[in-house]
């Protein structure tokens, strides 16, 4: 009887529908625009933390989000986290709250005493927030007790909401050349994910040129797309012009309830024109690192935000940290010039 009760269990369980999740907001700290921190809290390097450095006594502390729109079929706040903890004899607290208004809900408390949460690289922390669902809110993370002393700290990587929607398709990636001489032809590919519960058929797929707004190719048939599946869709497309430019794609659905997650990022394109040109990059400062990455994230060299953009279009260049007697060879010369210190 045993048996068949386990077995009755196994056959449920395998019938139970797959949840198709929606991520419809993220936050990923690149900037930290619209927080307000106190206290210990800080927001730097793609991350926000709490330390325990400068040393307060009975403190407490906050970092709040601006306000966000909760979609109506809001489900989970995602917190990849690690909460690091000198000292497990102490009574200090971490707290996530949802701010409605002028009334606070907390929805995720810790205390030190458990020890360390998650790994040092960080975990993922479901928080359920559906009972907020269709609502303006804002986040609040709140550290409070006897000493800061007691924390090594509260390190926050990433915030994301998800939702389960009944129709929802995503654009998740656009590939294609970075360059191409004029008349010839390039192919692109779009890659489109049905992240809702429902199948979806009645949709197209398009191609874009940014700058003009132009549209360069569609899909008005593609097919049925079912829940959780992912399909890529190609374009071919040439110019007869030269031009710097950049296409996106796009899913045009008239039943989506997400369009924010519709269109991908753009992908630069350069249209060659027929002239044969040499470029030199010359690295004229200290090697300092002052410079943050716009698509990265990551703090580099002034140097190495030049190569990665030029390596992005597809230009070849040569590299030199000494000035070269002549340079009657090159049409164009990058130079970093700032940060240089004599001593």
């Amino acid at each position: 009887m045993k048996r068949l009760y386990f077995l009755l269990i196994l056959v449920l369980l395998f019938k139970l529908p797959i949840f198709a999740q929606t991520t419809f907001w993220t936050e990923d700290f690149v900037s930290g625009d619209g927080w307000a921190t106190d206290g210990n809290w800080t927001i730097d390097n793609a991350m926000m933390a709490f330390s325990w450095s400068p040393e307060y006594s009975d403190f407490d502390f906050s970092a709040i989000s601006s306000v966000v729109h909760l979609h109506e079929s809001s489900n989970n706040l995602i917190v990849t986290q690690f909460v690091d903890v000198f000292d497990t004899s102490s009574n200090e607290m971490a707290e996530v709250s949802v701010i409605l208004g002028t009334e606070e809900y907390i929805i995720w408390s810790y205390a030190l005493t458990n020890g360390n949460w998650g790994p040092v690289m960080g975990d993922d922390l479901e928080i359920p927030v559906s009972d907020f669902a269709g609502q303006d809110v804002q986040f609040k993370f709140r550290t409070f007790g006897a000493s800061t002393f007691n924390w090594n700290g509260w390190y926050i990587f990433e915030l994301r909401l998800d939702a389960n929607l009944d129709t929802d398709l995503a654009v998740t990636e656009i590939s294609g050349p970075v360059q191409l001489d004029i008349l010839e032809a390039g192919t692109w590919e779009i890659i489109v994910e049905n992240t809702g519960f429902q199948a979806a058929s009645d949709f197209s797929v398009k191609l874009f040129d940014q700058k003009t707004g132009d549209l360069l190719g569609t899909i008005d048939e593609p097919g049925q797309l079912e829940s959780l599946e992912t399909k890529t869709y190609s374009f071919n497309w040439s110019s007869n012009t030269a031009d710097n430019t950049a296409l996106f794609g796009a899913v045009i659905s008239e039943t989506d309830e997400l369009p924010s997650n519709n269109t991908s990022k753009s992908h630069f394109l350069r249209i060659n024109p027929d002239i044969e040109f040499d470029i030199l990059v010359w690295d004229n400062d200290n090697d300092l690192q002052t410079v943050v990455c716009p698509e990265q994230g990551d703090i580099v060299q002034p140097s190495t935000s030049l190569t990665r953009a030029l390596e992005l279009a597809g230009f070849d260049y040569e590299f030199c940290k000494s000035l070269p007697g002549n340079i009657n060879d090159y049409e164009i010369i990058f130079s970093t010039m700032g940060c240089f210190c004599l001593s």
